[in-house]
Parts: structure tokens; sequence; C-alpha cells
């Protein structure tokens, strides 16, 4: 016979820790899937390597407290949007030139030769070079478009812009960036000469 001093409706209540659970698991999901996003946004904003962490946890931080209110696959460009802010602040306490970016803002080094990976290098470091010249507006929109793959309504929505103005911020980044380059292969022999020869 069931004991009818425990009715079944009062056995098995569901646990309290669910939801907690819930946004752990989700912030774990986050992290694994978005932290190189983060971590090359941070870079690419001109975080200095030895401050790029810290400014990450920042970014997770804000997630956290903004998690249950945004909406499902809504995290990279949540996470994308606070890594510009947190890397504006950053760069607003450092009282120094921008850091030179280099291969550690690929979190994963890609295989081939030395010779291969040199270049590619070089080509990150000259790219980096040209970001750096671009207003951070138009670098924002720039860098999530044509390097991130977003969409231009996910990054006016990311930034909270108008999709008006990230078109514009996207045309104009478009344009300066191809000037540097065209005055960078106008230069004789480009950086090696910059570099000297032993």
């Amino acid at each position: 016979r069931r004991d009818r001093r425990h009715p079944q409706h009062l056995r098995a209540a569901p646990r309290v820790e669910r939801p907690a659970a819930a946004a752990q698991q989700r912030l774990a999901a986050a992290v694994q899937r978005h932290h190189a996003l983060v971590w090359r946004t941070l870079r690419r904003f001109g975080v200095p390597e030895r401050d790029v962490e810290d400014a990450a946890q920042h970014v997770f931080l804000a997630f956290v407290d903004e998690m249950n209110a945004l909406g499902a696959g809504k995290e990279a460009a949540y996470l994308v949007a606070v890594a510009v802010r947190v890397a504006a602040n950053a760069r607003r306490k450092v009282q120094r030139s921008p850091e030179i970016l280099g291969e550690d803002v690929e979190s994963i080094p890609s295989p081939g030769t030395p010779e291969a990976l040199l270049d590619e290098k070089q080509l990150r470091q000259e790219l980096d070079r040209g970001l750096l010249t671009l207003p951070l507006e138009q670098r924002a929109v720039f860098v999530l478009y044509e390097l991130e793959g977003f969409t231009l309504p996910e990054i006016a929505e990311a930034l909270q812009i108008p999709l008006g103005t990230a078109t514009s911020r996207l045309r104009r980044g478009r344009g300066a960036f191809e000037a540097w380059v065209a005055n960078r292969s106008a230069e004789p022999q480009g950086r090696n000469t910059a570099g000297g020869e032993s």
C-alpha cells in the first residue's frame, strides 16, 4: 500500500538549484565556444597581452549579469560588443603608443613550415598595423564584419547603433583600410627597409 501520510505529489519536489545550474551550464558553454573570439577582439582593439586575460574575465562577468535577459543565439554578438567596450576602457589606462600585435592574436597556431608560419605572422602583424590606423568606431564594424563574419544587422544590434550607421562606418572603414594598403604597397621595399639588414 502507498503511505498516505506522504502523498506522491509532495515527494520529488524540484530542486531550487536548477536555475543556477542552468546558468552555470550556459556560461561554461559560452566560454568554451567564444573565448577565442573574445581574446581576438580584445587584442585587435589594443589590449596588451599581459592584460587580456583579466579583460576577458570582465567580459564574461558582464555576460553573467545580462545572461537571463539575453536571447539564445545572441551570446557571440553580445560578448564582442562588451569586449570592444572593455578594450576601449583598457586603452585609456595605457599611456603609451599602441602595442603592435603579433601571432598571439590567434589563439591556435596554424600548421605549416617555418617559412610559411613566418609569412603568416608577418601578414597578421601588417593587418593589425592597418587596423590600428582606423578610428575605433570604424574598426569595430570593420573587424566584426570582415574578419569575424557578423552581419550588419547583428553588428548594429550588438553595438547599439542604427543599421545605417553601421553600414556607413563599414564603408568608411573599408575606404580607409584600402587607402592604407595602397600607401603601404607604394612604399619602396615596405617594412624590410625599416627593419634593416645585417
